[in-house]
């Protein structure tokens, strides 16, 4: 496991590597100048408007082509100066917005004319023009010498207008190595779903389940997110775009705590904390309800990117708090560490705080993927050892832990089983009484670790002469017993008294000094009746019969009369 999540992120290092290595080539020729300004008029400004303010110098020249305005309803223009040396047009492929923003107006423009009008956004239904994960994208033919294209964005999201203008097969190659790095983010997190759901499934641990959840409505945030959702699943629906991945980014954050709350767990051990979160998740989700009912999208964007945000610095607070009691608050608060560290760069890259990078933008991704890795990988270590210790239980629970054979009730619940199958009606079966003589003395002689010795060494010589079917238990004390299935009388005397001789004959040494042990056998049979059950006849005569070799001077084999 540890070999194959290190070949995932030596695979995703590659892939996002080759990625961004595209995204900083050399600059297109054709872009000589950007500049942008925002419409803080009542009433909108008409591109004509928008060209004279430019004409004027009332805009804001930048270098970085990635420009981003927060959440606000100002609508931004951006101009690109465009120069074709060639005496031919240049088709080439122009990415104007982000996925999530309302509203995208692409103009281009030669000698103050519109040659071109393009128009997209998911206020509307989808069109051809929205690439998941890369934005709005258009191919533009660029005329000849001087031209100019206009970009007006708007929206009630984050205003992010990713320019760029480069090649149609530069374009189509980023677009594929861009798909591939988030196949395999998806991937891999839908593999801990699954993976985590098999744990639910086989375990009963609420845990993964909840976890399960938490990656869950990460992966449905995110193809909200990147455009995947808005182009596969609900193209004709924008009002459901507007909301869905907003809504989704608010129970993330539920499901982050709901899996805290289990995954430490804050509700035995700190009630306060735990009414607190309470408190907080209800106060999110009814406020994000009342938002969408009353189509308030500013105000459920800010609830989201804040809800999203605040719950991240939660949970990193609860770990430190925790961190001293438990180790797995350690690798939570490491975990919760990478997630805010990558949302945070994702939001400083989406509000232009800082420089635009593919593997800043991405942050948020790859945070939680290396958070996935180290939380799947304690919460799989902890189930382990949940699962560890059930079977252990399982086992001191049917299993005397002295001699490592089947104690009294096991044996009981096996041979009942047994008796009680059809297919074995009318068949033979015997029942061997085993008792070590005088057991009490070498107690009493050499002390309890002896006899303890002794135990353990007829419990291993019996198992290894025990046949394929044969049921042996530790009976009580020093007694044992032994069931053969298909047996009869005769032959189960004659494997009797070769382990009466086996016993015999292996000497039990302690400091070098040789003890003797030896036991006697009681031994009874019967035909199986399912209409019965026999083993308590079974017992009775054999008991009796191992009372009868006592008497008569022990180390022997009695056997009860055949019925």
């Amino acid at each position: 496991m540890m070999m194959f999540r290190s070949f995932i992120i030596f695979v995703m290092m590659c892939c996002w590597q080759a990625a961004e290595a595209s995204e900083h080539k050399p600059p297109t020729p054709f872009v000589s100048a950007i500049g942008y300004l925002q419409d803080d008029s009542v009433t909108e400004l008409s591109l004509a408007q928008v060209q004279q303010r430019f004409q004027n110098g009332d805009y804001i020249a930048v270098a970085q082509p990635f420009l981003t305005f927060g959440i606000n309803r100002k609508t931004a223009w951006v101009r690109l100066s465009i120069t074709n040396p060639t005496a031919t047009h240049s088709r080439q492929s122009l990415v104007a917005a982000q996925t999530w923003v309302e509203s995208v107006d692409v103009y281009l423009l030669q000698h103050q004319q519109v040659l071109k009008h393009w128009h997209a956004g998911d206020a509307e239904p989808a069109s051809d023009h929205l690439v998941p994960t890369i934005g709005y994208m258009f191919d533009v033919d660029i005329p000849p010498g001087e031209s100019e294209i206009f970009i007006r964005g708007k929206s009630l999201d984050p205003l992010t207008l990713p320019i760029a203008l480069t090649s149609i097969e530069q374009a189509r190659s980023q677009q594929i190595k861009t798909h591939v790095v988030l196949g395999i983010v998806y991937g891999f997190l839908l593999a801990l779903v699954g993976f985590n759901m098999l744990l639910y499934i086989s375990l009963k641990q609420i845990v993964a389940l909840y976890y399960s959840f938490y990656i869950g409505c990460f992966v449905v945030m995110n193809l909200g997110y990147e455009g995947f959702a808005f182009s596969w699943f609900y193209p004709n629906s924008p009002q459901l775009q507007n909301y869905s991945t907003l809504f989704f980014m608010v129970l993330h954050g539920v499901c982050g705590l709901i899996f805290l709350s289990s995954y430490l767990p804050l509700s035995r051990k700190q009630s306060p904390l735990s009414r607190m979160l309470k408190l907080y998740v209800a106060v999110g989700i009814i406020s994000s309800v009342i938002a969408i009912f009353l189509q308030l999208h500013l105000l459920m964007s800010w609830i989201a990117f804040s809800f999203v945000t605040l719950t991240t610095l939660i949970m990193i607070v609860v770990a430190l708090l925790n961190v001293a009691a438990s180790i797995d608050a350690r690798y939570l608060l490491l975990a919760v560490s990478f997630s805010m560290f990558g949302l945070l760069t994702s939001a400083l890259s989406v509000w232009g705080i800082i420089s635009y990078t593919s593997w800043g933008f991405h942050g948020a991704e790859i945070g939680v993927v290396f958070e996935a890795m180290i939380l799947a990988t304690v919460l799989a270590s902890r189930l382990r050892n949940i699962e560890q210790e059930k079977i252990t239980a399982q086992y001191l629970a049917t299993h005397d832990l002295l001699t490592r054979l089947h104690n009294r009730r096991a044996f009981e619940d096996i041979a009942g089983q047994y008796l009680q199958q059809a297919e074995n009606h009318r068949k033979p079966v015997s029942f061997i009484m085993i008792d070590i003589d005088h057991f009490k003395a070498i107690n009493d002689n050499y002390g309890h670790q002896v006899g303890d010795q002794a135990l353990h060494q007829v419990a291993v010589l019996l198992s290894q002469q025990q046949r394929k079917n044969d049921i042996l238990a530790r009976w009580g004390g020093e007694e044992m017993a032994i069931l053969l299935p298909d047996t009869a009388l005769p032959q189960a005397v004659r494997y009797a008294e070769q382990l009466r001789v086996l016993l015999e004959r292996n000497l039990l040494t302690v400091t070098h000094k040789p003890i003797r042990i030896t036991a006697s056998f009681g031994v009874a049979s019967c035909l199986i009746d399912i209409k019965q059950n026999c083993l308590e006849t079974l017992f009775l005569e054999a008991d009796h019969m191992l009372y009868v070799a006592k008497d008569s001077g022990r180390n022997l084999v009695a056997p009860a009369v055949a019925t």
